[in-house]
C-alpha cells in the first residue's frame, strides 16, 4: 500500500494531542511541494511499496539535499567494509542551517559546562535548537526503518501548511541516519530478490523470509552492531559515534524490527535500568512515549511498552547516547521481513505497515522534542553538569601499564574515542595506594562524560535488588530470567588491565590521550647476538606474527630464562642475528613502531638460568596458515568476532571454509583450524562422521585444532572424543533412571518439599547465565598459558560447564577461580558459581603430532574481550611452533 493511499484513508483523523492539532491540519494531511522530488519520481516506487536498496536510499537522501540545500545538508561519516557510503542528513530551518557552524560550537560548549556562568548557560539554552538524531537499520534485515527515514526526510522538506513540520524545523535540528548497516541490508535485499516470485508471499517459511546464512542482521564482519557501541570495533560504529560527539544530540532514536507477530514497542523500557541513568532522563522517555500513544491510538495502531527491551547494558544504540547526556529510545516494529507477512491470526502485515509506523514514531519524536525544546536542551546540560560536579562512587580510576602495556595503551585510546577525558601518567607515580613503575593513565570520573565513564570503567554495575529478587523467584518457579543481555562489561576487566578505583581524585596531571595517538614503541639499539621479544601482551604476539610473515626465523621458549641479569617470561621469542635476513634491524623497527610493540637487544645467548637458545625447550616459530569453519552450522556472530580479531586486530589472514566442505578439504595446507561456535544444525549436521574423521587426521598430522565455546560440545562428544572432558548436568538435581516401559513404579509425595523435588526437571543443565565476567587462573606448566601469570577474566554466558580433567589425560591451561574469588564483575546464580568454580576454561591435549585446544567459552565474542586475545594467539602461534609436523 502506497503512502498516498494511506493518507487518503486517514483524512479527517487527528494525529496528536498537541496544540497544533487544535488549530490546523495534521502532518498526514499535508500538501506536498512539487519542488521536492518524491521517492516514486526518483526511484520508481512509493514509500513502503518496495524495499529500497541501501545505495538507492543514500542516493535519494543526496537528491533531497541537492534540491533543498538551504534546509538540508548531507555528511559522509564512514565507509563500510564492502565500500558503501554511510551518511547522515541534517535538516532544519533556513536560519538554523545558515548558522550550523555556530550551532556546533555552541553544542560543544553546552557539552562541557565547566566554567560556564549561569547567564551564559541560559543564553546557550535559549538560542540552541534541540538536536534530534533518528537512526535506522543497524540490523540490515530490519528493513522498514530505512524507508521510514526517507519518508521522514521528504515530509520535513516537502510538507506545506503543516504546523508540526514547521515547528520541528524551527525549533529542532533533525539528523537522519538512514542506513546504519548498508552491507547487511544489501545482503537481505539480494536474498529477497533472488527468492521473489510472481507476487509477494506471506507464508513465514517461504524462501522470501528464510534468509540464507548469515542473514542480513550483521555487517560484513558478521558483527551485531547494536552491541558494538562502546567497544567500537567496526568502521560504521566508529564513524557514527564520532558524528554524535560532534553534534551532541539530546533526543535519539534507534529504530528496529522484531518478530512479525508482534506489534510496536516504544519506551518506557523494561527493568532493569542502569543506575547511572537519572530519573529525569527516564521521565523524559515517558513524555515522548505518551505522545506516541496519542498518535497510535488515533490511528488504530497497536503497541506495547515496558515488557521487554531494558536499558541496562551500555553498548546499545540507545544506552550509549543516553549516557552521553541525551534521552534515547529503541523503537521496535513487527517485521514483514519482506513485503508481506501472514501473522498467526491470519492477518497480513505489509512492509508499508511497518514503514508507516516507524514514520509516525519518527515524526512524533521530533514533534515532542521541538515542542519541549528547552526541557531537552536543559536536560542534556544538567546531566553533563551534574557528572562534572561529581556522582556517587569513586572519583577517579587509575590504569596501570605494568602487566599489559599494549592492552593498557589500546584501552586508553578506546576511552578517549568515547569522548571521555583521560591523561597519561609518567613512570614512577604513586596514587590511591598504587605504584605505577611503568606509568599509566588517569580518568577523573567527575567530568562531563562522567556518566558514561562510570558505566564503562567501574568494576561492577549492580543490578537493582528488587529486580534480582524477582529473577530469583522466577527461577524457583521454573521461569526464565528477564535479563536481555550481559550483566558485566567493565572495560579494564575485559582488557585485562589492572585498575584502581580512587575514593578521591589524586593530585596527578599529564598529557591528554587522543583516540588516534600512535602507541609508542620501545625499540632496542642494534645488538650483537640478536633480540628478544617478551611474550607479555597481544601487541608482542602481533609483532612476532608480522616478523614471521616476513620470513624472520625466531624461537619461543617454554619457560622463563635469564640473560645478563634480566629474566624473560615463558613464551618469549628470541631472534638470532646469524639466521636472520640482512635487513633484520630495519624490519624489527618498522613493525614495532607500526604496532607499538617492544623488544630488547641481546649481546649473548648465554643464560644464567632457564633454557638456552639451542635447547629443545625452544621451538621454531612458523607463520601460521589459519583456516576456520564458516557458513551453515556455525554461529555468524562467533565467526565474525573470531575473524575480526585475527585479521583486523592482529593482521593474521584467515581462510574461511564452509563447514560442510571440511570433510573433503585438504586440511594439510593449514597449521591451524578453528571451529567457532555452532549455529543452526551445528557441526554434527554439517560435518558428519567423515568430517569428524578429517578433524582427527588434521590434529594427528600436526595441526592445531581449536574449538570455541559450544563447538567444544562437538569435539568432546563421546563418538568423536577429541578431548576427554564432558559437559556437566546441573549439580544436585535429579537424574532420570532407565526407562521402565509403559508403566513406572509408584511413589508417595508426603509434603510440599517432596512435591517440589518431584517437579525438579530430570537431567537439567545449569541455569543459563546471561553473561558475567569470571576470574581465571593459569597453569604455569602449560606453554599455552604464557602471558597469564596474573590471571584474567572471561565472559561466561549460557549453561556449559565442563568436567575437571585428570593431569594424565589433558592439560587444563586456564581454569576458573575458586568460588570465593570467581566473580570479577556482573551477576551469576549462586548454584552456577559453586559448580563452575575450578572448572576448565581452556583445555589442551597433544594428539599425534598436533594439538586439540578447547575454549569452553568464546574468547572472541563481540570482539570485546581484548584481554583474552593473547590466549587465542598462544593457541594460533605457539601451538604450531610446538607441532611435531615434518616441514
Amino acid at each position: 500500500m502506497s503512502y498516498r493511499i494511506l493518507l487518503a484513508a486517514l483524512t479527517g483523523l487527528c494525529l496528536t494531542a498537541s496544540a497544533f492539532a487544535q488549530t490546523a491540519q495534521t502532518p498526514l494531511q499535508a500538501r506536498y511541494s512539487g519542488d521536492i522530488p518524491d521517492l516514486e519520481t526518483t526511484l520508481g516506487h512509493d514509500f513502503g511499496d518496495e524495499i529500497t536498496p541501501p545505495e538507492d536510499a543514500v542516493d535519494y537522501i543526496r537528491t533531497l539535499a541537492s534540491v533543498a540545500p538551504e534546509r538540508m545538508q548531507v555528511f559522509d561519516y564512514a565507509t563500510s567494509w564492502e565500500g558503501r557510503d554511510l551518511v547522515y542528513a541534517v535538516i532544519g530551518s533556513e536560519a538554523n542551517m545558515a548558522r550550523l557552524d555556530d550551532i556546533r560550537a555552541d553544542l560543544q560548549q553546552l557539552a562541557d559546562p565547566r566554567g560556564l556562568s549561569g547567564s551564559d548557560r541560559d543564553a546557550l539554552i535559549d538560542r540552541l535548537p534541540v538536536v534530534v538524531w533518528l537512526a535506522y537499520g543497524v540490523h540490515g534485515d530490519e528493513i522498514s526503518s530505512t524507508d521510514a527515514a526517507l519518508w521522514t526526510a521528504y515530509h520535513l522538506l516537502a510538507a506545506e501548511n503543516d504546523p508540526v513540520a514547521d515547528t520541528i524545523l524551527e525549533d529542532a535540528l533533525v539528523i537522519i541516519d538512514p542506513t546504519q548497516n548498508p552491507d547487511g541490508r544489501n545482503r537481505f535485499v539480494n536474498s529477497f530478490a533472488q527468492a521473489r516470485g510472481l507476487q509477494a508471499d506471506g507464508y513465514r517459511y517461504s524462501a522470501e523470509h528464510d534468509q540464507p546464512w548469515p542473514g542480513g542482521r550483521v555487517n560484513h564482519y558478521h558483527f551485531d552492531m547494536n552491541r558494538d557501541w562502546f567497544i567500537m570495533t567496526q568502521p560504521e560504529t566508529r564513524g557514527r559515534t564520532a558524528a554524535m560527539l560532534e553534534w551532541r544530540p539530546m533526543v535519539i532514536v534507534d529504530a528496529h524490527e522484531m518478530g512479525g507477530d508482534q506489534s510496536y514497542f516504544f519506551p518506557p523500557v523494561a527493568d532493569p535500568v542502569n543506575p547511572i541513568l537519572t530519573d529525569d532522563q527516564m521521565a523524559a522517555q515517558d513524555v515522548i512515549g505518551l505522545n506516541h500513544a496519542s498518535w497510535f491510538d488515533r490511528l488504530g495502531f497497536d503497541y506495547f511498552t515496558r515488557e521487554i527491551f531494558d536499558a541496562f547494558y551500555p553498548g546499545y544504540g540507545d544506552t550509549w547516547p543516553m549516557m552521553q547526556g541525551g534521552v534515547a529510545m529503541t523503537y521496535e516494529q513487527g517485521s514483514a521481513r519482506g513485503l508481506v507477512w501472514t501473522r498467526r491470526n491470519g492477518e497480513d502485515l505489509t512492509y508499508a505497515d511497518g514503514v508507516t509506523r516507524h514514520f509516525i514514531a519518527s515524526l512524533s519524536t521530533a514533534e515532542v522534542a521541538a515542542a519541549n525544546r528547552e526541557r531537552f536542551v536543559r536536560g542534556f546540560y544538567d546531566v553533563r553538569a551534574n557528572a562534572s560536579d561529581g556522582m556517587a562512587g569513586p572519583a577517579a580510576i587509575l590504569l596501570s601499564r605494568e602487566t599489559n602495556r599494549w592492552g593498557a595503551e589500546q584501552l586508553a585510546r578506546l576511552i578517549a574515542r568515547q569522548g571521555i577525558e583521560i591523561s597519561r601518567i609518567e613512570n614512577g607515580a604513586n596514587a590511591c595506594g598504587t605504584d605505577l613503575p611503568d606509568g599509566g593513565f588517569l580518568i577523573n570520573l567527575n567530568q562531563p562524560a562522567g556518566q558514561l565513564a562510570r558505566a564503562l570503567l567501574q568494576r561492577d554495575t549492580p543490578l537493582p535488588p528488587d529486580f534480582l529478587e524477582l529473577q530469583e523467584d522466577r527461577r524457583t518457579r521454573g521461569l526464565d530470567h528477564e535479563l536481555y543481555d550481559v550483566t558485566a562489561w567493565s572495560l579494564p576487566v575485559m582488557f585485562n588491565v589492572a585498575a584502581t578505583e580512587c575514593i578521591s581524585a589524586p593530585g596527578l596531571s599529564g598529557d591528554a590521550v587522543q583516540a588516534d595517538d600512535p602507541v609508542e614503541a620501545d625499540v632496542a639499539a642494534s645488538a650483537t647476538f640478536g633480540y628478544v621479544i617478551p611474550w607479555t601482551d597481544a601487541g608482542q604476539a602481533r609483532l612476532v606474527a608480522a616478523l614471521a610473515a616476513d620470513g624472520v626465523p625466531m624461537r619461543t621458549s617454554s619457560g622463563a630464562f635469564t640473560i645478563d641479569g634480566v629474566t624473560w617470561p615463558q613464551g618469549s621469542v628470541v631472534v638470532a642475528r646469524t639466521s636472520a635476513p640482512a635487513n633484520l634491524d630495519s624490519l624489527m623497527r618498522l613493525h614495532a613502531r607500526r604496532i607499538g610493540a617492544s623488544y630488547s637487544g641481546l649481546s649473548t645467548s648465554w643464560t644464567e638460568s632457564g633454557p638456552n637458545f639451542g635447547s629443545f625447550q625452544f621451538a621454531d616459530i612458523v607463520a601460521p596458515r589459519i583456516a576456520m569453519a564458516w557458513g551453515e552450522g556455525t554461529d555468524a556472530n562467533s565467526v565474525g568476532g573470531l575473524r575480526y580479531v585475527l585479521e583486523q586486530r592482529h593482521g593474521l589472514p584467515v581462510t574461511v571454509i564452509r563447514a560442510g566442505s571440511l570433510a573433503r578439504a585438504d586440511l594439510s595446507a593449514f597449521d591451524v583450524l578453528i571451529l567457532p561456535e555452532q549455529g543452526g544444525g551445528g557441526y554434527s549436521a554439517e560435518l558428519g562422521s567423515r568430517g569428524a574423521a578429517s578433524l582427527t587426521r588434521f590434529a594427528q598430522g600436526g595441526g592445531t585444532l581449536i574449538a570455541l565455546g559450544d563447538a567444544t560440545r562437538f569435539i568432546t562428544d563421546p563418538d568423536i572424543d577429541l578431548l576427554p572432558v564432558r559437559r556437566e548436568l546441573a549439580a544436585d538435581t535429579p537424574s532420570s533412571s532407565a526407562a521402565e516401559g509403559a508403566t513406572v513404579s509408584g511413589s508417595i509425595i508426603e509434603d510440599e518439599t517432596a512435591l517440589q523435588a518431584a517437579l525438579e526437571p530430570r537431567n537439567a543443565r545449569p541455569d543459563t547465565s546471561p553473561g558475567a565476567l569470571l576470574n581465571i587462573t593459569a597453569n604455569a606448566d602449560s606453554f599455552l598459558s604464557a602471558g597469564y601469570s596474573n590471571g584474567a577474566a572471561a565472559m561466561v554466558t549460557g549453561s556449559d560447564i565442563y568436567t575437571a580433567i585428570p593431569l594424565d589425560e589433558a592439560d587444563t591451561v586456564l581454569r576458573f577461580a575458586g568460588p570465593d574469588d570467581l566473580l570479577a564483575s556482573g551477576y551469576l546464580w549462586e548454584e552456577n558459581i559453586a559448580q563452575i568454580a575450578f572448572k576448565p576454561f581452556v583445555v589442551a591435549r597433544r594428539t599425534g603430532a598436533g594439538f586439540v585446544v578447547a575454549f569452553t567459552q568464546d574468547p572472541t565474542a563481540r570482539g570485546y574481550q581484548a584481554g583474552l586475545d593473547l590466549a587465542v594467539l598462544n593457541a594460533v602461534i605457539l601451538g604450531p611452533a610446538r607441532s611435531r609436523r615434518l616441514r
